[in-house]
């Protein structure tokens, strides 16, 4: 049966091709059959009619001799007789599409042939595609001829005639039906009859193949035949809009009624004869026109233009046409499933009522991949399409001229978005009928700009509403070229067909995915029984085990059998591995999504308030002004960030109304703009002559709406875009929020009782792992350092500025130093989070200053005799009309008041006990533990990395710190530097006995040295207004002051470098003055200063204490040694010589030698006590556990018993090599290779193996 319905289109199609290009080509009275033919064909396929072979054959018979008498014309034409007989500019050879190709310049010349290249291009390809056209049915009708033979033998019954192919398998093989019945027989008027043409059926094997082959083709034109509606709305609408006119009209208000109705796929199969018959004669009048008649067609009929009803001669006519049929096509599938379901309807026979058993098909069922694959892609859609409305929102609001239309749109999509970042409840209530009413509006949008085309409703227009065409044009009525126009319908249909899609497509799986009450925990599948299902469909992978392919006998192949057996074919294999390798893609993307959502959970709302004021500093203006105050207060009042979000939406959404609005032509600011007059006379202002041009004042019409924030602008887009972009972000904070709360409400999760990302990494877990160690700082990092990053914050304000501002900024920061102690500081950390909401409010507010159209300069302007110029308005940031504040530079007071807001928050948290248990106490322990243990472990002896890294930190940083110190004062040669270099040569003096100090006393030197570097920080500030603003005098009168502060000027725009370094007698410093290392310096100090408050500081103090402690011991014992040999030398000479001397083949007693030389000068008691308390050296270093750390905190005086040659040797005797460490091992193969290094390994352990069995 499959070869018999590839018989059918192999037959139908390739007749019907070639029919259309020899058809539209060139229109004619010729060429006419050959479309007439084309529209029969189609019509009577897609109408389900018996094709009869005979009859099919009669018919390429005839049109293939018909086309061959047409090339006989066309090429008879090309003679000298023919076109006198009938000229080319005649009605009959035009009629006929008889053209002159070829041209003949008189009689005397007959042979001279030449080419008439005065034709259009479809004139020349006429002729080819005629033969093509004669050549492929000529070779159809060869090869039906051959296999009729075939076809009388294997189907001798006459009524094999009928067939038709079905295109979707209903069969249990999976087989697609390929004939069905489409004429009633006299036994059995309710059925049909189907018979099977074409060669024998092939071997089960070789038929399965292509079975399968065909699969996948046959489910997706079963997709689209059952889809074919929506494909027939869409080329109306698109016909429409390509070809304007009011024909096509006609299509656009059916496909928008089509739309619009409840049950649209059975309204549309309902209206797809009438969609056809209109569509094939909207081409059959277009195929007359598209004649060469211009002067025999009327072009109008009574009062209106038949052009308007789109009936003119194009440039090009097989272009329309083939645009137009290939529209048409769309209507053919339409008609033809009309009818197909009308005919399966008819068919199908009453079904029994039966009992309903439920079975478990158990894990080998088959699923069908394009239904998984589908199933998956309208998931992705059902969450995203919603995202391309919303685009789209945008796109059509923008593109092109901004119209009242537009701003229409604009409202409503803000709108959207406000209700759903505000009230998310009522959102979903109102969601179905906001995308009903954006369809409606969009279809009368587009029937207004469609009819206002034509010719006489401009007129109409300004009639009714007596609007001039200005303000007409305001609204979007005007009148567009063919680009300008197809545009602007093009882009409101495309948003018609994305919001129609959403709406009955999307919407319902949308609100079912985002409704957070039903969220539920997801269903738990097995994944082997996952595994074992196997895929159908298009591709199986474990054909069926029914045996299927029984009776064929030898003929089947080594892959029927394999199949038979239930062995997986080769893409079987590939379809499985993939499904696996595509679930644990699956699964990483979930791992790094919900790690994702977590980190913006965390961040999201600092993203949007930085950005949020970005764009206010980048406008500054006073509708600005409230987003900066919302977020001002917003940040350190943290009860106040939703409704901080909520309003900044709904203003955000203000800002852009008002701005688009401005944007249209109705609006003039000419009309209302102020023009200042110039000051009269040189003491009526302090500005110089060539500033008085620049100065916003005089220098042209002043429009009072650019101090709100509004002006003309374009493009639409860039001017808007900014705003915009805060509005997609606040919008997608709600977004974020959301999704969290249903991704927790659906896996039954409670929110995490810290601001943790990684909910496994603690403060108990810290000392792990370096692993450990960095989770809990991405964690923890600002809950432990959150107070040093605001001072290093605050140093940043002051370098990036360094003007009259910061030193506010610099007195809080010397408070809150002073306070010293953390609790002390935390009470007072309110009232600078206070204090820098307000600032900053303040020095925006400098930044936007009085209106400019009042014409009134700021007092500092007023006279010349006012000692303030340009530079020092700048320096002292005051607002001025000619040197407007920088407002960029409150970016960084912005992000110093967030990390003071998040610093309080830390502040509050710490007092919990849930913050303390996962994140460990700030309690600075400045008391020493006095007996208690140390709550950290020892890191001295480095166990891991991490303790390797400890040890770099809390052992090593003081000196890094100093070099850090020392270049700070090297690198500029100034009384600060100064400062810094004895500062460290200090402590270098002190060196390691600072370290063993106790706690306070470190502290108040370290906190000196940290209140002298800001006192440098600020006293460069101050003298910034001298290097910068009075540079010139200070070159000119006190150059010994640059000298001696190194005075430079770190901000550009006071003045000209170039001016300045002219007097080489006093040249400025070139590099900077020094604020970067001071930054750097600042940092290290402060770093070194949380390293001496930990704990694990301890333990380096401890073991720089033993060391200083062995060393003054030993000091003490050879103090005693040499006073006691140097009185017992002359008395005890000959005894200890006498004593030193042993018998012949006797050891050497060391106790001996140790009591002789040095237990004399230590009383007996010190000398039992030592006894028993501290065994011999030798016992110490074979007892176990043991360690380098032990022994040197003991300060036991074995260490130091003697130093005589003999007891060395007896040491050096008795010393056994040490067990080589894991470190010391990796050291070795690195140096080496790891084959000498476990070689030597071997050997050393062999040599222990020995030592020991022979002890």
């Amino acid at each position: 049966m499959m070869g018999s319905g590839c018989g059918v289109l192999k037959s139908v199609f390739p007749s019907e091709n070639p029919k259309k290009p020899s058809g539209i080509t060139l229109p004619s009275a010729f060429s006419s059959v050959y479309f007439l033919v084309f529209l029969g064909l189609c019509t009577w396929w897609a109408c389900h009619f018996p094709i009869s072979h005979v009859g099919f054959s009669v018919l390429c018979v005839v049109v293939d001799v018909f086309a061959g008498g047409h090339l006989l014309c066309l090429y008879g034409y090309q003679t000298p007789f023919m076109q006198q007989t009938l000229p080319p500019a005649g009605i009959w050879a035009r009629l006929f599409g008889l053209k002159d190709i070829i041209q003949h310049e008189a009689c005397s010349k007959p042979n001279a042939l030449l080419l008439n290249v005065d034709l259009p291009w479809p004139v020349y390809a006429n002729p080819g595609i005629l033969l093509v056209l004669y050549y492929i049915l000529a070779t159809l009708v060869k090869l039906r001829r051959s296999r009729s033979y075939y076809q009388r033998r294997d189907v001798p019954d006459s009524a094999s005639e009928f067939l038709e192919l079905e295109s979707w398998p209903r069969d249990q093989d999976g087989l697609a039906e390929d004939a069905k019945p489409m004429l009633p027989s006299a036994a059995e008027p309710e059925n049909c009859t189907v018979h099977v043409i074409g060669e024998a059926d092939p071997p089960a094997g070789r038929k399965r193949e292509q079975r399968k082959g065909k699969q996948l083709l046959q489910s997706l034109g079963h997709v689209v035949m059952t889809q074919s509606y929506v494909c027939a709305l869409i080329a109306m609408m698109v016909w429409s809009i390509t070809y304007h006119s009011w024909l096509t009209f006609v299509l656009l208000l059916w496909a928008c009624l089509i739309w619009i109705v409840r049950n649209r796929h059975h309204f549309a199969m309902l209206c797809s004869p009438f969609i056809l018959l209109y569509g094939v004669a909207l081409c059959s009048l277009q195929y007359v026109w598209g004649m060469d008649l211009q002067e025999e067609l009327p072009t109008k009929v009574g009062f209106m233009s038949l052009e308007q009803l789109g009936l003119a001669r194009p440039l090009y006519p097989c272009l329309t046409l083939g645009a137009k049929l290939l529209y048409t096509l769309t209507f053919w599938l339409l008609l033809r499933q009309f009818v197909k379901e009308k005919l399966l309807k008819k068919k199908a026979p009453p079904a029994p009522l039966l009992e309903v058993t439920v079975t478990d098909s158990g894990p080998g069922r088959q699923r069908d991949v394009l239904k998984t694959l589908g199933a998956y892609v309208m998931g992705f859609f059902a969450k995203f399409w919603i995202l391309v409305c919303a685009g789209m929102f945008i796109v059509v609001s923008s593109a092109g001229p901004l119209v009242v239309y537009k701003i229409v749109y604009m409202l409503l999509f803000l709108l959207c978005l406000t209700v759903f970042q505000v009230y998310y409840s009522l959102w979903r209530k109102l969601l179905k009928a906001f995308w009903w009413f954006v369809v409606a509006y969009t279809m009368l949008v587009l029937i207004a700009v469609y009819t206002f085309q034509f010719e006489d409703f401009p007129m109409y227009w300004r009639n009714f509403t007596g609007f001039t065409d200005e303000q007409l044009g305001d609204l979007g009525l005007k009148q567009f070229t063919v680009t300008e126009l197809f545009s602007s319908i093009f882009i409101p249909s495309f948003f018609l067909l994305a919001c129609i899609l959403q709406l009955h497509y999307f919407h319902r799986p949308f609100m079912r995915i985002t409704d957070l009450e039903l969220a539920t925990a997801p269903e738990l599948r097995d994944p082997q029984a996952m595994g074992s299902e196997d895929v159908s469909g298009s591709c199986a992978l474990l054909p069926p085990e029914d045996g299927e392919a029984e009776g064929h006998g030898a003929k089947d192949t080594a892959a029927a059998a394999a199949s038979e057996e239930g062995v997986p074919s080769k893409w079987g294999l590939v379809l499985k591995r993939l499904m696996v390798l595509g679930k644990k893609f699956s699964e990483i993307v979930g791992r790094v999504q919900v790690f994702v959502l977590r980190l913006l959970e965390l961040h999201i709302l600092k993203l949007v308030a930085l950005y949020t004021v970005w764009v206010a500093l980048q406008e500054v203006s006073v509708m600005n002004f409230l987003l900066v105050v919302l977020w001002a207060f917003a940040l350190p009042y943290s009860r106040f960030r939703h409704m901080a979000s909520c309003l900044s939406t709904v203003w955000v959404c203000i800002i852009i109304v008002c701005k688009m609005l401005y944007q249209l032509t109705i609006v003039n600011p000419e009309t209302y703009a102020n023009n200042c007059t110039e000051p009269i006379g040189p003491n009526s202002t302090n500005l110089l002559p060539e500033e008085i041009g620049n100065s916003t004042l005089y220098r042209g019409p002043i429009d009072p709406a650019n101090w709100f924030g509004i002006r003309k602008s374009v493009p639409n887009l860039g001017y808007i875009q900014n705003h915009l972009q805060v509005l997609v972000l606040l919008v997608f904070e709600a977004v974020v929020y959301r999704k969290q709360e249903y991704f927790r409400k659906r896996h039954q999760l409670l929110p995490p009782p810290t601001q943790m990302v990684f909910e496994g990494s603690t403060r108990e877990t810290f000392d792990l792992s370096l692993l450990q160690c960095i989770k809990y700082f991405i964690n923890y990092f600002f809950y432990k350092f959150g107070l040093e990053i605001c001072f290093l914050m605050t140093v940043n304000v002051i370098g990036q500025r360094m003007n009259f501002m910061v030193i506010f900024h610099g007195c809080w920061l010397v408070v809150i130093l002073t306070r010293r102690r953390r609790r002390a500081i935390a009470g007072l950390w309110p009232k600078y989070c206070l204090f820098l909401a307000l600032f900053l409010i303040f020095q925006y507010l400098l930044c936007v200053g009085i209106p400019p159209a009042l014409c009134k300069d700021y007092p500092w302007r007023w006279s010349v005799t006012i000692p303030v110029n340009s530079v020092l308005i700048k320096w002292m940031y005051l607002p001025d009309f000619y040197m407007k504040p920088n407002s960029i530079n409150l970016l960084s007071d912005f992000l110093l008041l967030l990390c003071a807001s998040q610093q309080w928050k830390v502040f509050v948290d710490e007092q919990t006990d849930e913050w303390v248990r996962l994140a460990g106490d700030n309690k600075e322990q400045l008391e020493p533990l006095e007996g208690k243990p140390n709550p950290v472990p020892n890191f001295i002896n480095c166990r891991s990395y991490l303790d390797m890294l400890k040890v770099c930190v809390f052992r090593y940083l003081f000196w890094l710190v100093l070099v850090v110190v020392f270049i700070a004062g090297a690198t500029r040669i100034s009384i600060f530097g100064l400062g810094y270099l004895t500062a460290c040569f200090y402590f270098l003096l002190l060196g390691t006995a600072l370290l063993r100090r106790p706690l306070k006393a470190r502290l108040v030197l370290w906190d000196c040295l940290i209140l002298y570097n800001v006192t440098v920080i600020i006293a460069k500030n101050l003298l910034s207004l001298l290097s910068c603003v009075f540079v010139q005098q200070m070159q000119s009168n006190f150059c010994w002051v640059i000298q001696l502060f190194s005075l430079a000027c770190t901000v550009k725009g006071y003045y000209d470098p170039k001016d300045v370094d002219k007097k080489e007698d006093c040249a400025l410093p070139v590099e900077e003055a020094g604020i970067i290392w001071d930054s750097i310096c600042f940092f290290f100090l402060l770093l070194q200063r949380r390293v001496f408050l930990s704990y694990y500081f301890l333990h380096v103090v401890a073991d720089l204490q033993a060391s200083a402690l062995q060393a003054s011991r030993m000091e003490r014992i050879r103090a005693k040694q040499e006073k006691y040999h140097m009185g017992q030398q002359t008395t005890d000479s000959e005894e200890a010589l006498e004593g030193d001397k042993p018998e012949t083949g006797a050891k050497k007693d060391p106790s001996h030698q140790r009591k002789r030389w040095w237990r004399p000068w230590r009383d007996h008691a010190t000398e039992a006590g030592a006894e028993k308390d501290f065994p011999p050296q030798r016992k110490q270093r074979e007892s176990p556990g043991v360690t380098h750390a032990t022994v040197l905190h003991s300060g036991d005086y074995f260490l130091f018993e003697t130093d005589s040659e003999e007891d060395e040797e007896s040491l050096l005797e008795d010393q056994r090599p040490p067990k080589q460490s894991a470190f010391q091992l990796a050291y070795q193969a690195w140096v080496t290779n790891a084959k000498s290094a476990l070689k030597e390994r071997r050997k050393q352990e062999k040599e222990q193996r020995a030592r020991e069995q022979a002890e």
